[in-house]
């Protein structure tokens, strides 16, 4: 994997959200086929991020990644929540 992508914005977003959706949908299936918690799906969800931080980035680096992941990561969830409220009222 390089540091520098030769994908284009547009294929670089295809990527992600594929490969997210698969992550995702393999989490959640073999996690209740076996039975498990919501607990843990956030172990799992946990293992990931540590898995991915360690192999990606040098020992120092740790906390600025997570804390720039977890921020990027309220942003986008606080855009999907409102995307599904309904505008009420008038003005």
């Amino acid at each position: 994997m390089t540091m520098n992508s030769d994908l284009s914005a547009e294929a670089a977003t295809e990527l992600h959200n594929r490969v997210a959706r698969q992550a995702v949908a393999q989490i959640i299936n073999e996690t209740k086929a076996a039975g498990g918690s919501y607990s843990g799906l956030l172990v799992i969800c946990e293992s990931v991020l540590v898995g991915v931080v360690v192999e990606c980035f040098r020992l120092g680096q740790d906390s600025k990644v997570i804390d720039l992941v977890f921020t990027a990561a309220k942003d986008r969830l606080a855009r999907v929540r409102l995307e599904d409220l309904d505008a009420k009222g008038t003005s």
